[in-house]
């Protein structure tokens, strides 16, 4: 308890303090929105402050904002960074050459942080107060052309700060961005650091690395305390709320003692509450005990009065309803013994006479369900033993009917398989025979393919004397060419014998027999080239007759194949008739077999029909014992009693037998 009010107490003056300077903030935000200083701080061509424009209006700005907040603002200023001069509210000037710009704290931050931001506590010379500089940087193109500040007292703050009182001695310490102690109550400690305040190692290193903390242990200069501090993120700066050590401890026993009381008088009332309510549970309870004893032991005759309006009394009123449900449920139960006393005797006819309620009235819909359905499935039972009986009958004639038939089919069985047995016999002999006519197309397909073959070396032949002639006409074109230039050649030889005069007429004989031979020669050739010409239209018309020849050997050849592949289906044909007739007659046997197996079989069947008939009249006699619920049903079974099924007659019984015995199945294909 103790640390959450010093943590609250704590939080609620970082608060306060953040409250006390960011209304600052707000007034240097805006101080740059102000027109006037945006133009000076603009005005590139200005040599010093004063040349801008916009100086007096800026001076203006400043003079009016320290006025209206003279209690806490000792300065509002204006630093341009291009000309490095100071202008203060009053008019006063510093230029670069008195301060050093670039290395004041403000000057630094603006130019990091380009936003509006807080220095460290400092005490101002002239009226010796704690003061802290709240300063904006003016931008111009995104660059800090000059700040626009005010220097704030902490006095007002500190006083606030001075009536905060923790418990009964406790207090706020503020430390500052540069870990300086701003407000003390001790005075002394105002303006020394945390290395200065002498904090023991734990407090020291949670104020050094900002952190929060609630109810920590500590010591300061050899006394003990708790503290709990706060960081102000925006600030940088931190709170700490502090209670001594002895007093955190006073309080803290004072709460437990507190507690302890509070427990002891809880404990005591809770228990005197305990101790009536459990007198006013306890005496009904007994009374109900009393009667839930009676209720055991099967007595239901018991009174009792409920009383008040509480759970107890709500429990024997409750009692007092389950006593009369369960004298409901005996009636109940004593007329379902009845009525299942009844239905073990036979009787089906019975009416419940009470409402039944809640789960009962699930055995009342069972029992009247119960007669129903049995009503109707003895009724049925009842029509379904004279169905039986007449039925037993028809099964009895059409076994007779069956067993005759059986006998007659013996007899025609043994025909058909007579005459099955021959046809086979007709059958194998038409297959030898076929396999006689195979064997011969067999021969008559080799000659032809050898007369095929021959017929094809045939063809060979006649082409190689084709190519030969073709070979020879090649030849005799070239003797024509020969001549025909030893033509040209004699009659070269008798120009030049003609040129010679009388000394080449020799030559010019010889010239002229020359040519007179060359044209002999060319002649033979064109008569030999004829000839040959002839042959090989000769050989070409002998080669067409001998190549339709060999298609129609080999024709027929294809012919005789198919003969003989048709011969050999039919003589396989043969084959597999003669095996089905074996099949057949192998069948006939069985079917034989069967016939008779029938015959026995039809005879039992009637034996069967007759023990049946007896059982269903057995049947009906145990049934007329019952009495049953419906009307409609009773006097249909009493119909049923007085038919006597073995008066039907003949006709009535002869055309069911015969649809049934042509209905039996006999499936001959599987023999």
């Amino acid at each position: 308890m103790m640390t959450e009010n010093l943590t609250a107490q704590a939080q609620a003056s970082a608060q306060q303090v953040e409250a006390y300077i960011k209304q600052y903030f707000g007034v240097v935000d805006g101080l740059l929105q102000s027109r006037p200083i945006i133009n000076v701080a603009s005005d590139q061509a200005k040599q010093t402050v004063d040349a801008s424009a916009s100086f007096q209006d800026l001076l203006t700005e400043m003079r009016t904002t320290q006025a209206k907040y003279q209690d806490t603002v000792l300065n509002v200023w204006y630093t341009d960074l291009g000309t490095m001069e100071m202008v203060i509210h009053d008019n006063s000037r510093y230029t670069s050459a008195d301060v050093d710009f670039d290395a004041r704290e403000w000057c630094i931050k603006c130019r990091e942080q380009k936003d509006t931001i807080l220095t460290s506590s400092y005490v101002d010379v002239a009226t010796g107060q704690t003061v802290v500089t709240v300063a904006g940087p003016v931008l111009v193109n995104n660059n800090v052309a000059g700040v626009i500040a005010l220097d704030v007292s902490l006095d007002i703050l500190n006083n606030s700060l001075s009536n905060i009182v923790i418990g009964e001695t406790g207090y706020i310490t503020l430390f500052d961005s540069a870990n300086v102690i701003v407000y003390h109550p001790d005075s002394t400690v105002v303006g020394s650091t945390i290395d200065d305040a002498v904090y023991s190692s734990n407090m020291e290193q949670v104020l050094l690395n900002r952190e929060a903390v609630k109810g920590m242990a500590y010591t300061r200069q050899g006394n003990a305390y708790y503290g709990s501090t706060v960081y102000l993120e925006d600030l940088d700066y931190q709170v700490l709320g502090i209670m001594p050590k002895a007093e955190y401890d006073s309080h803290v026993a004072d709460a437990v003692r507190l507690v302890i009381l509070s427990f002891v008088l809880c404990a005591i009332i809770l228990a005197a509450i305990v101790v009536v309510l459990a007198i006013s549970i306890i005496r009904p309870l007994k009374e109900l005990t009393k009667v839930a004893e009676k209720l055991a032991d099967g007595n239901l005759d018991v009174e009792y009065t409920a009383k008040g309006r509480d759970e107890v009394a709500h429990l024997g009123m409750s009692i007092e309803r389950i006593v009369e449900r369960l004298k409901t449920y005996i009636q109940y139960i004593d007329e379902v013994s009845a009525v299942l006393d009844q239905m073990g005797q036979g009787d089906l006819v019975f009416q419940l006479e009470h409402d039944y309620q809640g789960e009962f009235a699930k055995l009342k819909e069972g029992l009247l369900h119960i007669q129903h359905n049995m009503s109707d499935t003895l009724s049925s039972i009842a029509q379904s033993a004279i169905q039986v009986n007449m039925g037993a009958e028809q099964i009895a004639s059409g076994a007779q009917a069956l067993a005759q038939g059986a006998t007659e089919q013996a007899s025609s069985v043994q025909d058909l398989s007579d005459t099955v047995r021959e046809l086979g016999d007709k059958v194998s002999a038409g297959a030898e025979k076929a396999g006689m006519v195979i064997s011969r197309l067999n021969q008559v397909k080799d000659q032809v393919n050898a007369s095929n073959g021959q017929m094809q070396n045939m063809l060979a032949a006649m082409g190689d004397i084709s190519r030969h002639s073709s070979d020879i006409g090649k030849i005799i074109k070239t003797i024509d060419n020969i001549a025909f230039q030893t033509n040209i050649l004699a009659l070269n030889a008798a120009v030049e014998a003609a040129r010679a005069g009388a000394a080449g007429k020799g030559f010019a004989v010889v010239a002229d027999e020359v040519r007179s031979l060359a044209g002999k020669s060319a002649a033979a050739a064109k008569e030999t080239n004829d000839l040959i010409a002839r042959s090989v239209q000769a050989v070409q018309q002998g080669e067409e007759i001998a190549r339709s020849t060999a298609e129609a050997l080999a024709a027929a050849a294809s012919s005789s194949d198919e003969v003989v592949s048709a011969v050999q289906k039919v003589t396989e044909g043969y084959q597999d008739q003669a095996n089905h007739l074996r099949d057949i007659s192998n069948g006939v046997d069985q079917i034989s077999t069967v016939v008779q197996t029938n015959s026995a079989t039809a005879e039992e069947s009637a034996a069967a029909s007759q023990e049946l008939a007896g059982q269903a009249s057995s049947m009906q006699s145990q049934i007329a014992l019952f009495h049953l619920a419906a009307a409609a049903d009773e006097n249909k079974w009493q119909g049923y009693q007085e038919e006597d099924s073995s008066d039907y007659e003949p006709a009535s019984v002869g055309a069911p037998m015969s649809s049934m015995s042509m209905s039996m199945p006999m499936d001959s294909s599987k023999y």
